[in-house]
C-alpha cells in the first residue's frame, strides 16, 4: 500500500472521529467518513492505554498488515480509522482480522 493512501494529519483524525460513523468490535473500532478522492484513506492509532511502545506497535502492524491485504476490495472514497480498543494487546493476527473484516461488512465497504 502507497503512502499516499495513509492518513497522516491529526486534523483529518480529528474530522473523522467527529463527523464519522463508527463500527465497534471486540479488539478495534473503525470510523469511517466520506471523501472526495477517488481511493480510500487509512489510517492506525493505538492509545498508550493499551501497553507500551512494543505492543502498540505490533498491534499496528497487525492491523496495517490485515487491512493490505483486503484493501482492493474495499469501496473507493472513504476515509478509514482503526483504532485499537484496551483489550487488543493479547489478540492474535486472526482475531484482529476477524474484528476488521466484521467492522467493514458492517459499515457495508466491501465491492
Amino acid at each position: 500500500m502507497n503512502n499516499l493512501y495513509k492518513i497522516k494529519r491529526n486534523s483529518v483524525f480529528k474530522k473523522v472521529y467527529s463527523k464519522g460513523k463508527y463500527f465497534a468490535e471486540k479488539y478495534l473500532v473503525l470510523y469511517i467518513l466520506r471523501n472526495d478522492e477517488q481511493y480510500s484513506i487509512v489510517g492506525y492509532s493505538v492509545s498508550k492505554k493499551v501497553g507500551n511502545a512494543v505492543v502498540r506497535n505490533r498491534i499496528k502492524r497487525l492491523m496495517k498488515e490485515n487491512f493490505r491485504k483486503i484493501f482492493d476490495d474495499i469501496k473507493p472514497g472513504y476515509y478509514l480509522v482503526f483504532t485499537a480498543r484496551v483489550g487488543s494487546s493479547d489478540a492474535s493476527y486472526y482475531d484482529i482480522e476477524r474484528c476488521m473484516i466484521n467492522a467493514i461488512k458492517r459499515a457495508k465497504l466491501f465491492k
